[in-house]
């Protein structure tokens, strides 16, 4: 989820964009989908599983859940298999 009123929302959206589907967009907060589509998309574009790591956890408002990083290396990993 993506806080619009965050100052930050509109660098956070453009950092996680390349990865994330936006699903939902009512007036206050913005929802996002991590897919292994979306992901093997964003690998396609030359987006590193570090590189996506590192958005989410730069703009996270709490820690990222342990297997997240992991999870997201696992699937991008398997990108062209």
């Amino acid at each position: 989820m993506l806080e619009v009123d965050n100052p930050l929302h509109a660098e956070a959206r453009d950092a996680i964009a390349p990865f994330a589907e936006l699903e939902k967009s009512p007036e206050h907060i913005h929802t996002y989908r991590l897919s292994p589509l979306s992901l093997w998309n964003a690998a396609a574009a030359g987006i590193s599983a570090d590189e996506m790591v590192d958005a989410l956890a730069t703009y996270s408002k709490f820690p990222l859940p342990p297997n997240l990083p992991v999870d997201i290396k696992e699937l991008v990993g398997r990108y062209g298999e």
